[in-house]
This record gives C-alpha cells, structure tokens and sequence, in this order.
C-alpha cells in the first residue's frame, strides 16, 4: 500500500506539471496570437494606404516609405509565425513525453491490477468461508483484512479510471495540436507567398527609385525642405519645453522663499508638502505630481492621437530611406491618416502653449513633468490653459490640396528628454 501511495504521488505531480507546461504554452501561443493579428491589422491597412497613395502620382516619396514598411512588418509576422509553430512543436514534444510516462505507469498499475484480480481470485474459497475470519485473532483484524483488500482494489480501480481519462485528454489534446500546428504551416506557407509579392514591391519600389533619380535634384530640394522644416519645429518644441521647466523652476523657486520667511506650519502646494512622495519630481505641484504619476502607470496603453492611421517615420536618428547620405533624427512619430482627420489628445492634461508655424499649429499639452506635443494641425479647438480630457479632439490634421491623405507628428517629453512614442501608445 506505501508503494502504491507514492505512485499516486507520482502521478499527481506529473499531472500538475503537465497542467503547468499546458498554461505556459497557451500563454506564449495566446500573446503570439495577438502580435500575430496586429501585424496582420497593420499590413491591411498598409496595403490600403499603398493603392490609395499609387493613385496619387505625386506621392512616390511616400509610396516607398509606405512599401519599405510593408515589407518590415511582413517579414516580422513570418517571424512570429515561425515563433507560433516553434512554441507548438514544443508543446506537443511536452505532451507526448509526458503521455508516455503515463502510459508506463499506467501499465505497472494495470499490473498491479491484475495481481490483485488474481489474488482475489486465488483465495476466493478462504475469504468467503467464515474460516478466514475465524482464523484471525480478533474480528478487529478480520475487518481490517477484508477492507484492505477492498479499498486496495478500489484504489485500483480509481487510479486506472483516472490514468485513462488523463491518456484520452492528452491524446485529444495532441490532436488538436497537431491540427494547429498544420494551419500555422499553412499560414507560413502562405506568408512566404505574400513575402514573394512583397519582393516584388521591393522591385517596384526600385523602379520608383530609379524614375526619382531622373529628377533627383527636385527630390533633393523636397527632402531637404522637409529636414529644414522639422529642424526649425524641433527647435521651437525644444524653446518651449525649456520655457515651460524654466517656469516650474521659477515658480518653486519662489513658493520656497515664501515658506522659509512662514513661521506657521502651513502646508504648501509644491513638493514641501510632507504629503507627496518623496519620489516625487522636483518643481511639481502635487496635482501635477498626480498627473505625472497617472501619465506614467499608462505606459504602453495610451490611445492613438488619430482614429486609423500608421507610422511611417519611426523614432530614432536612421539612414533616409530615400537617400542613405542623409541622416533623419525622428524625436517623435510620424502618422500618416485621413485628410483632416481629427487629432485626439492621449490623455488628460492642460495645454500649456498653442503654436503658429507658417500655418501650420502645434499643441502642447501638459501632464505633469511629461508633455505630449501634436504637430502638423490646421486648426486647433482648444486654447492655452483649456483643461484637456483623453481622446478629447483639439484640432485637425493639416493636408496639402494635392494630397489624399495627411500626416501627423507626434511627440512625448518627460523634462527635456524626448521618448519613443511607440512604447507608450497602444498596440
């Protein structure tokens, strides 16, 4: 009975770590899943973009970055593909060696099973004579004889219904597995076709190229209109992040002398307060600190400033993908979206300035120590100081006549440092 206590132990602990390898894998296989249908989303819409901006004859500039894209994240859903398939071949390897370890043990209870059967079988005449138990020395050990081998067959019993459930479970389970597995080849085939089609935008695309280079020194001038032109938005944006830090600085300058002459106790709005963390940033108010703490915990889940649209300048200083000679420094993201397409704030703040730029409005909004800056409108909706709730629209995006759709900057500051908008925005 001991050796068989410690084969249930056994079993239940390979039965728990084949639960455990099963909700591991369905974790990886659902987060790949959901990678796996944003890049999917993206391609769609890039794909949409790309023969809305062909019909466009005066957008090869932006008919290669949107190719460029298409290709990037093409080759990024094979991977995760790949990653899928990997992740299942995995986990049916897991669930086949753990079937076979139940299968072994399966066999040993089945033989101990079988012994038992013929045990009982065996002695089947003593035990129903009233010899077996007058044989005993007191009707306490004829019980216990005869309920052993009861609950010794029962726990048999029990352990072999058990096993089987868990074999034909794990059996249906490779099944499916399998059946997965062959859908993700299939999609893996079917993306190297598309990979195929997309080649074949890069040669397209190299076509474009080629028929630039015959007026090369137009998009030369273009291009570096357009460098000069975020050169002098990146300057402003920069002078009034300065101004707005220069302000706080200022402003707890003074609310420090103020206290230092207080002989009261009286409890201040800066970072004196005993209230706010000690973590706090400096020269922020505590509803400030507040905003800036919110702002922070959204990491990754803020909402796009645009209702559909995608990036199609990243952030980072790279190679121009047009020009290689020349260097881009993106402090921000670049959205291509609808002509006038509603800008939305990421989430609630002030506005801290409205910027006039050759026609063009730039909003700043504030979130504490962090500022969120909105490029490229044509007209703004809010003003200086307005109390701004997420997703409320403060303008709309500014488009050329000759242009189908339009593009956004958008910036993230916290202080003087700029981030990566993409990190913070929603996938």
């Amino acid at each position: 009975m001991f050796k068989l206590k410690n084969k249930y132990h056994f079993l239940f602990f390979v039965f728990c770590f084949l639960l455990f390898v099963s909700v591991s894998g369905q974790n990886t296989k659902a987060s790949l899943n959901e990678e796996k249908k944003k890049l999917e989303k993206e391609i769609k819409e890039q794909k949409q973009l790309l023969e809305i901006t062909k019909s466009n004859k005066t957008a090869s500039l932006r008919e290669i970055q949107l190719i460029t894209n298409q290709i990037k994240k093409q080759e990024k859903l094979i991977q995760v593909i790949n990653d899928e398939i990997l992740s299942l071949d995995n986990e049916i390897e897991g669930n086949i060696q753990q079937l076979n370890t139940l299968t072994q043990k399966l066999g040993v209870l089945v033989d101990e099973y079988r012994k038992a059967i013929y045990a009982a079988y065996k002695y089947r005449n003593i035990m129903n004579k009233p010899g077996f138990i007058l044989s005993s020395e007191n009707i306490t050990q004829a019980a216990r004889r005869i309920n052993y081998l009861q609950e010794y067959s029962q726990f048999l019993n029990q352990q072999l219904k058990t096993i089987q459930q868990t074999q034909e479970k794990i059996n249906q389970e490779n099944i499916l597995l399998r059946q997965n597995k062959d859908e993700k080849t299939q999609l893996f085939n079917d993306q190297n076709t598309e990979k195929q089609n997309l080649s074949k935008q890069q040669i397209e695309k190299n076509q474009i190229v080629a028929s630039l280079k015959k007026k090369e020194s137009q998009i030369n001038d273009e291009i570096t209109k357009r460098i000069n032109q975020q050169k002098q938005i990146d300057a402003a944006i920069k002078k009034i992040i300065d101004e707005e830090i220069a302000a706080r600085e200022k402003r707890t300058t003074t609310s420090h002398t103020k206290t230092s002459k207080s002989t009261t106790n009286k409890s201040t709005t800066t970072t004196s307060n005993p209230s706010v963390n000690k973590s706090t940033p400096i020269n922020l108010t505590v509803e400030e600190a507040n905003f800036a703490a919110d702002f922070e915990s959204n990491k990754g889940k803020l909402p796009w400033p645009v209702e559909k649209g995608v990036i199609i300048a990243d952030f980072g200083t790279y190679s121009h993908p047009e020009v290689s000679s020349v260097m881009i420094t993106n402090n921000g993201i670049t959205i291509l979206t609808d002509k006038n397409a509603p800008i939305m704030a990421v989430f609630n703040g002030i506005v801290s300035r409205v910027l006039d730029m050759d026609g063009s409005k730039i909003v700043f909004i504030r979130h504490g120590n962090y500022i969120t800056v909105y490029s490229n409108l044509s007209n703004v909706t809010v003003k200086q100081d307005d109390k701004i709730t997420a997703k409320q629209i403060i303008g709309r995006v500014k488009g050329n006549a000759s242009d189908i759709k339009s593009e956004v900057h958008f910036e993230i500051w916290k202080d003087r440092n700029f981030l990566n908008p993409s990190l913070w925005l929603k996938g």
